[in-house]
């Protein structure tokens, strides 16, 4: 079960104890619905449950949910409108700004994204997460300085968070210090805990900046399943096919970037060498 389907799960058990039984019902619908992939009959079934009991003080743990169902059906203006009523009555601020705040990014609104990740450390100076997200965001505006203190920041307070140690693996990267880069992300994967598929596409990046081919694809294809989308995966992957001299399949990859919205001045120079 992956970390949406997770955390969705969790919300849901720390939303009620005894309330009415249609109520119940169309909550517990909403989560069958979750577990099948059913996205869009977990939301219908999550807002019968608050038209059902519109008073009912659990409401907003379910528009948490609700937000999470949106977001990740990729309706983001509506998940937007849902965590902002959330955020009236949530018992944990944190975890609904943590979640606009995310939402926002994929939105491009980064400058509200920081105002939440500004308001999540007013409320909580200790929190690495978003020390860690928020230097994402300098770094987006082209603020290293801002972006390293905030790295910093995150390793002072808890130097083993998972990132705390991608803090130190993306100031490597930005250093062009590869070697130390792929320890970092070595050790993340080797803790076992919380692995993504981003772990081994930034891996991968690391073995292709160091000439590690044969490993670099294997990490490609430990990445491939939750990366299908990304099209920095199509251009590493492109890459290594290239250093293979599998050109026919390197110029795929990189077209296939490319497509996706990878830099179309890099992809085309890279298509020719694939030529």
């Amino acid at each position: 079960m992956n970390k949406f389907y997770t955390f969705l799960i969790f919300l849901f058990s720390i939303t009620f104890a005894s309330t009415a039984q249609t109520y119940e019902q169309w909550i517990g619908k909403s989560a069958d619905h979750i577990e099948r992939n059913r996205l869009d009959s977990a939301e219908y079934s999550l807002k019968k449950a608050i038209e059902t009991d519109p008073s009912n003080p659990n409401n907003t743990s379910l528009l948490m949910s609700l937000g999470v169902i949106q977001r990740e059906s990729g309706r983001y203006e509506d998940a937007y409108m849902t965590f902002t009523a959330a955020l009236t009555n949530y018992p944990d601020s944190k975890l609904v700004l943590h979640n606009r705040a995310a939402l926002l990014c994929d939105m491009e609104r980064y400058d509200e994204a920081m105002n939440d990740y500004n308001e999540i450390l007013r409320l909580d100076p200790s929190d690495v997460q978003a020390y860690y997200r928020r230097g994402i965001l300098h770094l987006e505006q082209k603020q290293r300085d801002l972006a390293e203190v905030d790295f910093r920041k995150a390793q002072q307070i808890d130097p083993d968070n998972m990132y705390s140690l991608l803090s130190k693996a993306l100031i490597y990267k930005l250093d062009d210090n590869w070697i130390e880069a792929e320890k970092m992300y070595s050790r993340l994967i080797d803790n076992g805990e919380n692995v993504t598929s981003v772990f081994y596409l930034n891996r991968a990046e690391c073995y292709v900046n160091t000439d590690q081919i044969f490993k670099a694809s294997a990490d490609l294809k430990s990445a491939e399943p939750g990366e299908r989308q990304n099209p920095y995966f199509y251009f590493l992957r492109g890459r290594v096919r290239l250093a293979q001299y599998d050109k026919l399949a390197a110029k795929a990859d990189f077209e296939k970037a490319k497509q996706l919205g990878y830099d179309p001045e890099i992809a085309d120079e890279w298509i020719k060498k694939a030529k």
